[in-house]
């Protein structure tokens, strides 16, 4: 978390000079325009992330473990470039989530035992866990604008780091926990451009979709940031 915070802190110092160095003027339509945009927003990722079965008997598993990640914080910084006139901008942008976490259910059933029948026990366990995103996306505007809004569609690809930390609890049952790793997505989405005071900001909706832990996983985030133009 702290390299990542230190390359945001490294980017955005490059990015200052690089806007003092070039002062911004209003360029012509079929000018290169140039855009930083730091985006904040929420991390909304599929409930059921992973399932895994163990002790079978019967052709009928007695004990498993699923997990479900639940909503996070997300922090991003995006770089864009393209031409107003040919109506498109590319965009990389890299960003990451805090303060998640993986709940893991591991259930085990309890043999019939004389008259008693046959019983689920439930044991529940907390897993600190983070996801870091990197992509390159195509920013497609819309010829048409509602009261001042632009809205555009986008798709791209990229990559994703699942990072898990150790369960807050001791996993005296021997759940299966998940293992950290990387995998390639697809990027699908939209959002819009709209001015205040002045200023331009962005908000976008994106699906980043991808295969993990033999499950397509898709990972919802919501975010907006302030579009600060050098070019």
């Amino acid at each position: 978390m702290r390299r990542f915070f230190s390359s945001l802190a490294g980017a955005g110092l490059a990015l200052a000079f690089i806007s003092s160095s070039a002062p911004v003027s209003v360029s012509a339509q079929d000018d290169l325009s140039i855009r930083i945009i730091p985006r904040a927003g929420i991390l909304s990722p599929d409930d059921y992330f992973y399932e895994e079965f163990a002790n079978f008997a019967d052709d009928e598993p007695d004990e498993w473990t699923n997990g479900s990640l639940g909503r996070a914080a997300y922090l991003a910084l995006a770089l864009e470039a393209g031409y107003e006139d040919r109506g498109i901008f590319l965009r990389g942008e890299v960003g990451h989530t805090f303060e998640g976490w993986l709940a893991v259910t591991h259930a085990y059933v309890r043999p019939r035992i004389l008259l008693e029948p046959p019983e689920v026990i439930y044991t529940y366990l907390d897993v600190p866990a983070s996801i870091t995103f990197a992509n390159a996306q195509l920013v497609l505007p819309t010829r048409f604008q509602v009261a001042g809004i632009r809205p555009y569609a986008l798709l791209g690809g990229g990559g994703k780091w699942y990072h898990f930390g150790d369960s807050t609890e001791e996993n005296t049952v021997e759940a299966i926990l998940p293992a950290e790793g990387f995998t390639g997505t697809v990027e699908l989405g939209g959002g819009a451009l709209f001015s205040i005071l002045g200023l331009t900001f962005d908000v976008q909706l994106l699906d980043s979709v991808n295969r993990y832990w033999g499950k397509t996983q898709h990972d919802l985030l919501l975010s907006g940031g302030w579009v600060w133009q050098i070019h």
